[in-house]
């Protein structure tokens, strides 16, 4: 199975219910926060993910393309349309896979369902996800669970010895 997210469509659902997802003025963090929850609901799901978000202001660079585990970020450039990347991907997915698309745009809903994508407002996905998911599945990391604090002793000793003290 396929999913293609509309990101500014589920981050403004997230938004208007003042999810812990979405931090308020730190639009970059909710980007990277929003791929990470559904990067995790892919691992739950066992499915890949096509997130894209259309870039807000003319002066925006972002690359093209990005990658985070199971979802591919695509930032549409400014003047580009978010539709188009979403709707022709998605029907040509379709006849091969399972599609679904995540969207509140009624005219990509509807180009869609005339294929055999199926369609989901955010609302709708976000609860059918939180059916399948754990509450711990859905954790925003901040820090990492354990910080790295260098090299121990005893792993020191075991390279120094392995490679005979080289410099």
């Amino acid at each position: 199975m396929i999913i293609y997210v509309d990101g500014s469509d589920l981050l403004e659902h997230f938004a208007e219910r003042e999810d812990r997802l979405v931090v308020e003025g730190d639009h970059d963090r909710n980007r990277d926060n929003l791929t990470r929850w559904l990067g995790r609901y892919c691992e739950v799901r066992d499915c890949q993910a096509v997130l894209v978000f259309g870039t807000e202001q003319p002066g925006d660079v972002r690359s093209p393309t990005e990658r985070f585990a199971r979802v591919k970020v695509i930032n549409v450039p400014y003047g580009g349309d978010v539709r188009t990347e979403i709707g022709g991907p998605a029907n040509q997915a379709a006849k091969q896979e399972r599609t679904l698309v995540v969207t509140a745009d009624n005219r990509l809903a509807d180009a869609v369902q005339r294929g055999r994508a199926r369609v989901l407002t955010p609302a709708a996905f976000v609860a059918r996800a939180r059916k399948l998911m754990r509450p711990s599945d859905e954790v925003v990391a901040d820090e990492p669970d354990e910080k790295f604090t260098g090299v121990t002793d005893e792993e020191v000793d075991f390279w120094l010895g392995l490679f005979g003290n080289e410099d």
